[in-house]
């Protein structure tokens, strides 16, 4: 219950930042919008302040701005219906653009408080893995003198040392000033397709000022946008295994992973689910504000496509968008109670 939780508050704070883009430039080019509501379902609070009503409703599951004049049966003056092409392609696309706003700001506060975990190059153990055949007698902080008698002074000596091996090791370790010998045996590793001894270098902590936290923080947006889109095309590809792809419940699962890595971790998600949900939503589909783009852009080349046979596709979109929610959903339970 506390991961739904946590999934749903992380899911609202997307949607509402996403939401909040096209409110601010729908209000920006004066079109009049109804209503601005945090969550679905019935109302349990709400205020009128001009021509919108703000309002905060039961299930904390998302939000929705209705701006007026972009359904067939709601044209109006000032509406969104009588702006010209650019103004509803920057209404439409601001959404997007805050979700990777959100992304942006998150990594740039994590650099300055949180930082980022970088390899120590010191020959000092950090992590010993639970099949290693060192898991036993190798701790974390052992530092590492000799492998087979040859001396190690870098953790690069190290791996230079040991990608080279395929049978028994023989580890010279200090710790807490005492010298101890360590005998290991490397495994062969299908995944790595090599012999490893299952054992990795210590890391530390590096925190950024505010003008190297404006730099990490593009390169990581630029990372995580890279990691989204890459994903993407192998799902797109049909590279992704229909279980391997998560619905809601599926986010779920994957939040409690995150939690257990610690609250930065969580933080971070929630990065990445804003530029996941963000590219998701430029895609040129019915429903989604990239297939509400596409017809902008029509538009703006001459060709305006009759506004009740656009809104009927995107009601088919939406209809296909929920099934497709169902299915995967179906699909997340299926891999929960089926192994």
């Amino acid at each position: 219950m506390v991961y739904l939780l946590i999934t749903l508050l992380m899911l609202t704070l997307i949607a509402f930042v996403h939401e909040l883009g096209h409110f601010t430039m729908a209000k920006f080019f004066k079109v009049p919008v109804s209503e601005f509501s945090l969550g679905m379902g019935p109302k349990l609070f709400s205020k009128k302040k001009n021509e919108t009503v703000y309002s905060l409703r039961a299930l904390p599951i998302g939000g929705f701005v209705n701006i007026d004049g972009m359904e067939p049966d709601n044209e109006m003056e000032n509406g969104f219906n009588t702006k010209k092409p650019y103004q509803k392609f920057i209404i439409l696309v601001a959404g997007v653009f805050m979700n990777f706003v959100l992304a942006y700001i998150i990594l740039f506060f994590m650099a300055i408080f949180i930082g980022e975990l970088k390899p120590n190059n010191n020959p000092i153990v950090g992590n010993v893995s639970k099949d290693s055949s060192v898991y036993s007698t190798l701790k974390k902080g052992d530092r590492i003198i000799s492998i087979d008698n040859e001396k190690v002074e870098t953790w690069d000596d190290i791996i230079k040392k040991l990608s080279i091996k395929k049978s028994d090791v023989n580890l010279i370790i200090s710790r807490n000033n005492k010298i101890i010998k360590i005998k290991g045996k490397m495994k062969y590793n299908e995944n790595a397709k090599r012999y490893l001894l299952g054992i990795s270098g210590d890391v530390i902590n590096v925190k950024y000022g505010i003008g190297q936290s404006f730099i990490k923080a593009g390169d990581n947006f630029i990372k995580v946008f890279d990691l989204t889109f890459k994903g993407l095309k192998m799902l797109v590809a049909g590279k992704v295994k229909s279980n391997e792809i998560a619905g809601p419940v599926g986010v779920v699962k994957v939040v409690k992973t995150f939690s257990a890595w610690g609250v930065s971790s969580l933080i971070f998600l929630i990065a990445l689910l804003s530029v996941n949900i963000g590219i998701v939503n430029l895609f040129p589909l019915p429903a989604l504000d990239g297939g509400r783009i596409i017809f902008v852009i029509l538009e703006g080349l001459g060709m305006k496509v009759n506004r009740t046979v656009e809104e009927n596709i995107h009601k088919v979109g939406f209809i296909l968008l929920l099934s497709l929610i169902v299915l995967l959903t179906f699909n997340d339970i299926k891999n929960i109670f089926i192994k």
